[in-house]
C-alpha cells in the first residue's frame, strides 16, 4: 500500500523503527499532489521544499532517538485550512483582499502540532472567509469532491476533507462553527471532529 494511504498509527510505528523515512512519507503525499491536485484542487498553495525540509529534520531527530513517547505525531504530513496561521506560510482565507501575507506567527493548535512533530505543510482551499458550505467560494477557485468531481466536497473546510479523502495527506485541519468540518467530512467519506472549543 501506498504510504499516503496509510493511517497515523501505521505510519508513526514505521517511522521510529526506522522501517520508512519522514521524508519518503512526505515525498508520497507531495506525488499525490501532483498526481490528482490539478482536477480537485484540494490545496491553495504548497511549499514542496519546506515540507520536505521538514520531514529531514524529523529523520535527524529520529537518527538522534527521538520517539513518539513526547512526539506522539512524529513525521506525519498534516495539511492545514488557510484560515489558520502557520508562520513564514500564506495566509489568505481563500480571499484576495489579504493579497500576498505572510503570516508573522503560528496559531496555537499549529504550536501544539510542532511540538507533536507533525509536519505542517499545504494551505487548504475553503470558502472565503469561512462563509459558506460548499467550498464553490473561493477567490482561488472552486473544490471538487473527490469521489465525483461533478459534485461539491462541502465546506467550509471542503479542501481540508477532500485532501484526506484522496490521499495527498495523511490528515488535516479544518475548522467548524456550523458544521465546516463535519458536512465536509460527511460529504466526502472521512472522519471529521468538531472537539470541544480549546481542546485540539
Amino acid at each position: 500500500m501506498p504510504l499516503n494511504e496509510s493511517t497515523i498509527s501505521e505510519l508513526t510505528a514505521k517511522i521510529v523503527k526506522k522501517e520508512v523515512s519522514s521524508r519518503e512519507v512526505m515525498q508520497s503525499c507531495l506525488d499525490q499532489i501532483g498526481r490528482v491536485d490539478g482536477k480537485i484542487h484540494a490545496f491553495i498553495s504548497w511549499d514542496a521544499q519546506d515540507a520536505l525540509a521538514q520531514a529531514d529534520a524529523v529523520d535527524k531527530e529520529i537518527a538522534s532517538g527521538a520517539t513518539q513517547s513526547n512526539k506522539p505525531l512524529l513525521g506525519i504530513p498534516i495539511a492545514i485550512k488557510d484560515v489558520l496561521a502557520v508562520k513564514n506560510q500564506p495566509l489568505n482565507c481563500a480571499s484576495k483582499i489579504l493579497g500576498k501575507f505572510i503570516s508573522p506567527y503560528d496559531a496555537t493548535v499549529i504550536e501544539k502540532l510542532k511540538a507533536a512533530g507533525a509536519i505542517v505543510f499545504g494551505r487548504c482551499n475553503m470558502d472565503e472567509f469561512a462563509m459558506g458550505s460548499s467550498t464553490e467560494n473561493s477567490a482561488f477557485g472552486p473544490t471538487h469532491n473527490p469521489w465525483d468531481v461533478e459534485r461539491i466536497p462541502g465546506g467550509s473546510s471542503g479542501g481540508s476533507a477532500t485532501a484526506v479523502a484522496a490521499d495527498e495527506t495523511i490528515a488535516s485541519l479544518g475548522t467548524d462553527t456550523g458544521g465546516s468540518i463535519r458536512q465536509p467530512a460527511a460529504l466526502c467519506g472521512v472522519v471529521g471532529l468538531k472537539p470541544t472549543y480549546g481542546r485540539v
